[in-house]
């Protein structure tokens, strides 16, 4: 994954080229790459891209960071990426704090949850670790990577974390940020009941209880 020191997304006049760079970077050196978040359309997003080169799919933001981006539209499709190492899912910015996006992807076949968030400094306590990548790591059973201008964890569910508390690698401001992601371990985890794979403004009633 990508990430500036800011935290902004790319704008949107500028989003074109800096995927195609990315695009470069991942068939250079063939790896799976996320880059930073991106304007398009209007919308928040995500991408992902092959060790071809070839972006094969993005998630727009299903929810507003109105501190933010008041402006911005948003999407109500969630998409999983089946991948070589796992199936992935773009988690876009706020989105990490809605408990329901977590259990909708793990419901479909996400492992991997990769978050990429901007916090304004003065918005940041580490509550927000908690109530968002690590909360999302235990209602989902998955792994969750997240990268922000203010912190960067991977999270687990904690009966596959060292020391019983839910993370791979605890919040710090470091990067660069490496780790090995176990996804057939995932098997022993209980998954979250299916969903449906449109999302609302409001919680469905399916996700109470």
């Amino acid at each position: 994954m990508f990430a500036t020191e800011t935290g902004e997304p790319v704008p949107e006049p500028e989003t074109e080229e800096y995927i195609s760079r990315c695009c470069k970077y991942a068939k250079h050196y063939r790896v799976w790459l996320v880059p930073e978040r991106f304007v398009l359309m209007g919308y928040h997003c995500m991408c992902l891209i092959d060790p071809q080169g070839k972006v094969i799919g993005a998630q727009r933001a299903l929810y507003h960071n109105h501190a933010l981006r008041p402006g911005d539209k948003k999407s109500t499709t969630l998409q999983v990426f089946p991948t070589e190492v796992g199936g992935i899912f773009l988690c876009v910015d706020v989105d990490i704090y809605r408990p329901e996006v977590a259990r909708i992807a793990a419901s479909m076949g996400a492992q991997i949850i990769l978050c990429n968030q901007h916090i304004r400094p003065g918005d940041y306590s580490s509550s927000m670790v908690l109530t968002g990548p690590w909360n999302a790591a235990q209602l989902g059973g998955v792994y969750v990577v997240s990268v922000t201008n203010q912190y960067n964890c991977v999270c687990a569910p904690i009966p596959l974390s060292p020391l019983k508390d839910g993370f791979l690698w605890a919040p710090r401001r470091k990067l660069p940020m490496t780790q090995k992601l176990p996804v057939q371990q995932l098997d022993a985890i209980p998954k979250p009941k299916p969903l449906s794979r449109k999302l609302y403004a409001l919680h469905r009633n399916e996700l109470v209880g």
